[in-house]
């Protein structure tokens, strides 16, 4: 089978359907299963890379809009765990209500949510080391449990910058260049989640 055949085959099997949207602690998956995260900034490609994840199917819902996601966004998979979408953070328009909300959702379940295996930092290529970013890979490395930063829109980048965005966001831990665009990375972050749902639980 050529490469991009391959490739192509081995992401068509992986299955991902939208399950639920849950406001903070309520109604999230009580089975035990293991649950990765997908955290940072609004509009940094979360929604989009999910779809590239699920082989280019609309299965979560993008926006050039920020601040979309307002829930915590459960996925579930044919790989016997789940994917966390958590509402964005860094949107300046949205009522301090919202976002102090938002944050406070977003810290209990990277702190407190058993069942969570590991979380991916979505960053902006364009804009690496942005303090929030900082801020918010500062705090997944006190939890102390695995962690990568998914590098996104790297398509957008030649790739001499990318290789400087690189070693900026090495700066906040392990680092994957994806592109939902293109699916550089798919494959390698795939294998990441595999190893980290792998895993045994880190209380």
């Amino acid at each position: 089978m050529p490469g991009t055949a391959r490739k192509l085959f081995e992401l068509a099997r992986l299955q991902i359907e939208f399950l639920k949207s849950c406001p903070g602690r309520t109604g999230l998956p009580e089975n035990g299963l293991p649950e990765i995260a997908f955290i940072g900034r609004s509009n940094v490609g979360k929604s989009s890379l999910i779809n590239r994840l699920a082989g280019g199917r609309k299965v979560a819902r993008t926006s050039s809009r920020p601040g979309c996601t307002q829930y915590i966004n459960i996925f579930a998979t044919n790989r016997n765990y789940y994917i966390a979408d958590l509402p964005g953070y860094g949107y300046a328009k949205a009522p301090e209500r919202l976002r102090s909300q938002w944050m406070d959702w977003i810290g209990w379940y990277l702190r407190s949510r058993i069942p969570l295996r590991g979380s991916i930092l979505l960053v902006d290529a364009r804009h690496p080391g942005l303090e929030n970013d900082l801020s918010m890979a500062r705090f997944l490395m006190e939890g102390g449990k695995p962690y990568i930063i998914a590098l996104t829109k790297s398509d957008k980048l030649k790739r001499s910058r990318l290789a400087v965005s690189v070693r900026k966001a090495e700066e906040m831990g392990p680092v994957i260049p994806v592109s939902s665009v293109e699916g550089s990375g798919i494959k390698e972050l795939c294998s990441w989640i595999a190893q980290a749902t792998a895993a045994p639980v880190r209380s």
